[in-house]
């Protein structure tokens, strides 16, 4: 059954910190927290359902000593927490969280009813950790929200691919990316890899939302820092191979109820459900369509047992070859 929702990430404006060289003094830590307010005061009214924003605030806005911590949330927790329960929506805010004797950075995700769970960097920049007095995360999480299946990504994380195949394993409908620098192309890779949309907070233009292919919906720009966009969280991913007559059907009988979407050189299809009558798994399983991941798990396995099968008869070969020498 559709799920429609209504996101927006926030562009962090690097003027903040761009002309010092020491990030975290106090007059860059009123910035990073005036800033933020001003950035959701910005986005009231628009009916969101989930804002993402910029790992800049934990690195311009607080130093280890400023740690908040879940039981007892400080000044951006606190914000966080207040805006989302008068919003009624969804949040993944940036924010040093103390456990005990660690201090992680960590991306928030917070709701109407309060804080319903937390990332933490699970690869800090090195400096963050032999410098800064960081602690490493323990890798990927995925919280169930009312909303969606979100998981996150802070930063220096997008180069880690083990990071994202834990993530693709985990199957989160959302990848938050509260971070300091762009990533490039790498974010549609982790998109597309996790069958996941990508929102990127950045400090950068071009940051914004991506679609489970990695194409842009939304991206700040010179003429707005808070890109919106509205996506459908019911939609399965296939391979097209020898189903094109078969989408072809499925438009034909669903019309504007469903919408199929396959972009050029790639070889997979979005098949999103645009009704409460049925979900877009209901549609592949009537047409009788195999899931991008289920044909790739079934190819790995005959690859395998071809490779086994053929191990045999080289090995036979080899045998019969040493002997007519």
């Amino acid at each position: 059954m559709s799920r429609f929702l209504n996101v927006a990430a926030v562009q962090f404006q690097p003027t903040l910190y761009m002309d010092s060289a020491a990030w975290q003094d106090e007059k860059l830590a009123e910035g990073a927290y005036d800033s933020t307010v001003k950035s959701l005061e910005a986005l009231r009214g628009y009916g969101l359902d989930l804002i993402v924003l910029s790992e800049s605030i934990e690195s311009v806005g607080q130093t280890l000593e400023m740690a908040e911590s879940v039981d007892k949330p400080g000044r951006f927790l606190q914000m966080y927490l207040d805006y989302a329960r008068k919003e009624r929506l969804h949040l993944v805010g940036s924010s040093k969280i103390r456990e005990g004797d660690k201090v992680y950075n960590s991306a928030v995700v917070v709701g109407p009813k309060g804080i319903l769970g937390c990332y933490h960097k699970t690869f800090p920049v090195i400096e963050e950790m032999t410098k800064n007095g960081l602690s490493a995360g323990k890798g990927a999480v995925v919280i169930e929200t009312p909303i969606a299946r979100i998981g996150a990504a802070i930063c220096y994380d997008l180069n880690f691919k083990e990071l994202r195949d834990e993530y693709a394993a985990l199957h989160p409908e959302i990848i938050a990316f509260p971070s300091m620098y762009h990533g490039g192309f790498v974010q549609g890779t982790w998109a597309y890899e996790c069958r996941s949309y990508f929102i990127s907070a950045t400090c950068f233009e071009d940051c914004g939302i991506l679609d489970p292919f990695g194409r842009p919906l939304a991206l700040a720009n010179d003429y707005t820092r808070l890109p919106m966009a509205k996506i459908n969280l019911d939609y399965v991913m296939v391979h097209l191979g020898t189903l094109v007559s078969k989408l072809a059907e499925i438009r034909k009988k669903y019309r504007d109820a469903v919408t199929i979407e396959i972009p050029e050189h790639v070889g997979p299809a979005l098949i999103f459900s645009n009704t409460l009558q049925r979900t877009a798994l209901d549609i592949a399983r009537e047409f009788e369509l195999e899931l991008l991941d289920d044909l790739l798990a079934r190819s790995r396995r005959v690859a395998a047992d071809n490779r086994s099968a053929a191990a045999p008869k080289r090995a036979a070969q080899r045998k019969k070859s040493r002997g007519a020498k």
